[in-house]
């Protein structure tokens, strides 16, 4: 059953996409000006596709997420509403499960162009600002996310100016869900940062994760994720972070008594294509794929609430305690998380880079 909350949401999301989609337009010429301006300070500017000699283009799509998984649905739909909206001139092939490479691989033939197009994790091996659509706590709800990876905002443009540098079209940020942490045994202070948890678990070796757990109060080792299951079943570690509910219920439902949904960071994904790919295209085609994509990326903040409430349910059935906190207590630890862990990730980016995102949130 709907709840009065979740109809207003729903109301209030479909106005902010018809304005989102209104905006796709002045965004494509803000970009297509913006490409003209570097290509002529490159000394290479690329010709538009000739409609009169155009022919029907057949693209190369390579994400990273399995068959069954949100992300992979959404890129099925993209295909499809990208060949009727484009009358057959652009037909995309998608390559799931890192059937191309992995992501990191996927990027770099992107950026050259002997891939047209990809969906996945950020890449921040040319530029650490790449990945700052996963900062811990950019939002501490959903649709704070939405705001934070609206193609309006501050993060965005400053992807898709550095994406253009590297050779990419940026679409939009594609989100998977929140993060929390799996424990097998209850923690201490759960709703209080920087209090001591008394537990220990597994964090990946970025700062972005690592900091900001230690932060909530957190013991942290940093151990491979794939000896993860195994080291929680023995007791080395007593949980994990940086893990929204569908990968714990999948990986670590069996060793996950307790499961604390503190929405730290976000499964964010990103979707580019090749800059070569993009000038081959019509400009009305360019359009077309612009708003059914970011169409997606808009759409993709209310399905991951869905599917994080989902797994959180299945986890329950499960035997896993499921601990959520109030608006008040995430905001709470946003903010923490903001003064004390963000100036530490500033070494990565530049201070600037995350003031410049902090005031873009709270304009």
């Amino acid at each position: 059953m709907k709840t009065t909350s979740t109809i207003k949401r729903q109301e209030g999301g479909k106005a902010m996409k018809h304005n989102w989609s209104k905006r796709i337009a002045a965004g494509l010429l803000a970009g297509t000006l913006l490409l003209g301006l570097t290509a002529c300070g490159n000394g290479d500017s690329a010709a538009p596709a000739d409609p009169e000699n155009f022919k029907p283009l057949v693209l190369r799509f390579g994400n990273q997420h399995p068959e069954n998984s949100i992300a992979n649905e959404a890129d099925r739909r993209i295909c499809e509403k990208i060949a009727e909206a484009t009358e057959g001139r652009v037909t995309v092939e998608l390559y799931s499960n890192n059937a191309l490479g992995d992501y990191a691989s996927v990027y770099e033939e992107c950026m050259i162009g002997t891939i047209d197009m990809c969906h996945i994790s950020a890449v921040e091996t040319y530029d650490p600002r790449m990945a700052g659509s996963m900062l811990p706590y950019l939002g501490s709800s959903y649709e704070e996310l939405r705001r934070a990876y609206s193609p309006e905002n501050y993060l965005f443009q400053t992807v898709s100016e550095t994406a253009l540098k590297q050779g990419l079209h940026t679409f939009g940020f594609f989100c998977e869900g929140f993060s929390g942490t799996a424990t097998n045994k209850p923690i201490q202070n759960p709703n209080v940062s920087n209090a001591d948890k008394g537990c220990i678990v597994r964090v990946p070796s970025l700062d972005n994760f690592a900091l900001a757990e230690k932060r909530l109060g957190f013991r942290t080792a940093t151990i491979a994720y794939s000896d993860t299951y195994t080291a929680i079943q023995t007791n080395t570690v007593e949980g994990t972070c940086a893990m929204p509910p569908n990968l714990v219920y999948q990986n670590f439902r069996d060793v996950s008594k307790y499961y604390y949904h503190y929405m730290m960071t976000q499964e964010a994904t990103q979707i580019f294509m090749s800059q070569k790919t993009w000038e081959k295209l019509l400009p009305e085609d360019q359009a077309a794929i612009t708003e059914i994509i970011q169409g997606e990326c808009f759409d993709s903040i209310d399905i991951a609430a869905a599917d994080d409430a989902k797994y959180m349910e299945l986890l329950r059935r499960e035997g896993t305690e499921i601990i959520e906190f109030t608006d008040e207590e995430r905001a709470a630890f946003a903010q923490d998380c903001r003064d004390n862990v963000w100036p530490q990730l500033a070494k990565n980016t530049s201070q600037e880079f995350l003031d410049n995102i902090l005031a873009s949130l709270e304009a």
